[in-house]
Parts: C-alpha cells; sequence; structure tokens
C-alpha cells in the first residue's frame, strides 16, 4: 500500500511528550500514518508507547541501540518506506506542535514546487532557518550571540517577505517534510554524526543532488526546544557542546573537504566559543535576584 504522507517521530526518553504529539496528529487527515520511533530509551518509553498506541493508527518501533538523530530518523524512515512507501514523510521531534492546515498546506507546495525536497514552517520560538554554511559559516554556528544574530534577522526577512515559499540553505531538525525519492537520492542522513549538524549535512546532500530546501513564511509550528537533550544535558550549554565539535568536524572533513590550517582555526574558535557557554552557564546558574 502507497501512502500519501507519513510522520515520523523519534522519541529518546520523552514517551509522554511524544504520545501527546502522536494522539494530537492522528487523527488529522494527514499525516496517514504515524511511525514512533523508540530510539533505545533506558526510561521503558517503548513498552509505554507500545501499549498505549495498540489500537491506533500508529506503529511503535524501537532502535536496537541509541545511535543518535541521524542513526534513529534512518531507521524509522527506512521502515516508513518498507512497509507504507510514503511519498513525503514529515519528520518531528516529540517536543512540536503543529496544525492540520500547516501540515495540508506543506504537503500542497510540495506538490507544486517539484525542486524542493524538504520545506518547513517558520518556529514561534526562537530560529530554524539558516544559510547552508561555508567554512566561515562553520565558524559562526559556535558562537551563540553571533550564529543567533544571524538566525534573528534571517527570520524578520522572511517574514517581511510577504512569499509564500522561500529558499532556504537549511532549516531545523526538529520538524520539517522532505519528499521521500530525494531522502533516497541523497541517501538519507550522515549516521557518523551523533547530535548537531545532522540538517546541515543533510541540507548539503540534497543540494549536491540538485535539489532545494525550501521555507514557509506564513506557516508556523512550535517547538519547546529539546527536552529530551536537556534531561540529558541538564540544560546546560557547555556539556551538550562537544558533540557540536565532534558533527562540525565531520561536516567539515567530508563535505568541504578542509585543510590543517583551516581545522587548527575551527578547533581554536571551538575553544573560545566553549568558554562563551562556560559564561553563559555561569551567568544562567546565578539566581535571578543576584542579577540586579
Amino acid at each position: 500500500m502507497k501512502y500519501r504522507s507519513v510522520m515520523m517521530i523519534l522519541n529518546y526518553n520523552d514517551m509522554k511528550v511524544t504520545e501527546k504529539l502522536a494522539r494530537s496528529v492522528i487523527d488529522y487527515e494527514c499525516p496517514d500514518r504515524v511511525i514512533i520511533v523508540d530510539n533505545c530509551s533506558p526510561d521503558g518509553s517503548y513498552d509505554r508507547l507500545r501499549d498505549a498506541f495498540k489500537k491506533s493508527e500508529a506503529d511503535v518501533i524501537k532502535t536496537s541501540e541509541n545511535g543518535g538523530y541521524a542513526k534513529g530518523n534512518n531507521f524509522g524512515i527506512r521502515y516508513a518506506i518498507e512497509h507504507y512507501d510514503p511519498e513525503y514523510i514529515f519528520v518531528a521531534n516529540p517536543d512540536i506542535a503543529v496544525s492540520e492546515k500547516t501540515l495540508a498546506n506543506m504537503l500542497k507546495m510540495m506538490d507544486k514546487e517539484p525542486d524542493y525536497a524538504v520545506m518547513a514552517p517558520l518556529v514561534r520560538q526562537g530560529y530554524n532557518v539558516w544559510k547552508l554554511p561555508g567554512f566561515a559559516g562553520m565558524i559562526e554556528s559556535l558562537f551563540l550571540v553571533w550564529f543567533n544574530l544571524d538566525k534573528r534577522r534571517i527570520k524578520k526577512k522572511l517574514i517581511a517577505s510577504g512569499r509564500p515559499l522561500a529558499d532556504a540553505g537549511v532549516v531545523e531538525g526538529s520538524f520539517f517534510v522532505i519528499r521521500t525519492e530525494d531522502y533516497l537520492k541523497a541517501g538519507g542522513f550522515d549516521e557518523r554524526t551523533f547530535l548537531y549538524a545532522e540538517e546541515i549535512i543533510l541540507a548539503k546532500r540534497l543540494k549536491d543532488a540538485g535539489k532545494k530546501v525550501g521555507v514557509l513564511p506564513d506557516e508556523r509550528y512550535d517547538h519547546m526546544h529539546s527536552a529530551s537533550i536537556k534531561k540529558e544535558y541538564a540544560s546546560s550549554k557547555c556539556r551538550a557542546f562537544p558533540n557540536f565539535y565532534k558533527s562540525f568536524r565531520i561536516y567539515n572533513k567530508y563535505y568541504l573537504h578542509t585543510n590543517a590550517v583551516q581545522d587548527m582555526i575551527f578547533y581554536i574558535c571551538y575553544g573560545l566559543a566553549y568558554f562563551e557557554r562556560f559564561i553563559y552557564d555561569r551567568y544562567h546558574r546565578v539566581p535571578l535576584k543576584r542579577r540586579g
């Protein structure tokens, strides 16, 4: 049976949040099927979710190990293709919320614009669109203030554009739709990454295949910002940051083909950016009454 669309939700230690999202979309006209992938959670998520959705329009499956975002999503998408052969796949973090109207409009635009492999709405909280980075862009991505100011500028420009569809270099991995044919041509997510840069590498693979990434400035979704990551890293910018370095080095080496001098510059900048996050963490641990 060939489905028009499925939604793939990757869960890790977020069973209540995952169940809430799945139940919110399960009766929508689209997607046709919801697939929950438990990324080998140690908190009993798989059994709880499997029991919760025994008699509903959702499949609950489990990976053999927690190989990270890329590996977990590839596992779920391959399952979806094997069992339902969907034309489109919504990829969603558990901690998002999206309306039926937005999902339908995303598919309509994908039908209308075959040059685009990926599309996403704008997120209400924060920023989910940025330029596909070269080496200078990767340096920028390390620094909280610099990178977020640039993403803020891009979001404001998109909102002011009045366009129903605009080109985007990269859309955040928290929520988007991808054309199955293009996912297969691009080879999916790079499983050498564990956390971070997955959407950057996917966008680069799609661009190299002659496909575009788009954003719908008139559509919105909510993102409650990485509940499972916050649990894992206790909301510390420093604790999660080594994963940036590992994943960004993969992008630099295999996709930008950086040289030894560039790698040294990147390492130095990583150290400076780590210090920026250390200061950020220290500041945010100070009680509000002591901040003046």
